[in-house]
């Protein structure tokens, strides 16, 4: 019961900020990162394998990667802290699903003086989300890509601590 009650975020202390202060320094982290303002959080899915299992709803398990797994949805701070998981999809479910069907959009329409979740190209382009420019074509547009793809790569480096601890 421990683990379901820690993978429940009853005992990690999951929480998206709700206070400007909170806010206001989980911008300022992004910002000392690549000089992209205005970020609250960067957001992405991982793959976690399991046991293979068979009957109906196998499918919904079987990832593009060939293996049985779940997909998990993490956003996270400037400094690795996650502030929001799903764990509910299977591992064939698409990133994009999963934040369509999950809490963040709710929370990122009435978030405290705005802000923006960092995504990468598997997420849709939205009016709280920034995702990269498919084919940048002028020095700005690689600037926004650059940028983006250095503040983004904490929720990867999160990821990568989180799945080395749990091996």
């Amino acid at each position: 019961m421990d683990v379901v009650d820690a993978l429940n975020c009853s005992l990690l202390n999951i929480n998206f900020p709700s206070e400007s202060n909170e806010i206001l320094n989980i911008k300022a982290q992004f910002t000392r990162v690549a000089n992209f303002p205005n970020v609250v959080g960067a957001i992405d899915g991982t793959l976690i394998p399991i046991m293979g299992m068979s009957g109906d709803d196998e499918h919904v398990f079987v990832s593009r990667k060939g293996f049985h797994a779940i997909n998990v949805q993490g956003v996270v701070t400037g400094d690795l802290k996650f502030i929001n998981i799903v764990s509910k999809y299977g591992g064939a479910t698409h990133d994009s699903y999963i934040l369509t069907n999950s809490g963040i959009p709710a929370l990122m329409d009435r978030l405290e003086g705005g802000g923006w979740l960092l995504g990468d190209s598997g997420y849709p382009l939205g009016p709280w989300l920034m995702t990269p420019i498919l084919h940048p074509t002028t020095p700005q547009e690689e600037r926004y890509n650059a940028s983006h793809a250095k503040t983004r790569n904490c929720v990867e480096r999160a990821f990568g601590v989180l799945k080395s601890r749990f091996r």
